[in-house]
């Protein structure tokens, strides 16, 4: 089963292509602080 089969699609998603190109600009976690609470 596909992820795209369980969940509804919103027009907000973004393709594979889209978030490849957009995870480059994501910054790396800062060391301190609280964990992060979303899954990356």
């Amino acid at each position: 089963m596909l992820v795209s089969d369980m969940s509804k699609a919103y027009p907000s998603n973004l393709t594979r292509d889209q978030y490849e190109f957009l995870s480059e600009l994501i910054p790396e976690a800062k060391l301190g602080g609280r964990k992060g609470e979303v899954d990356m």
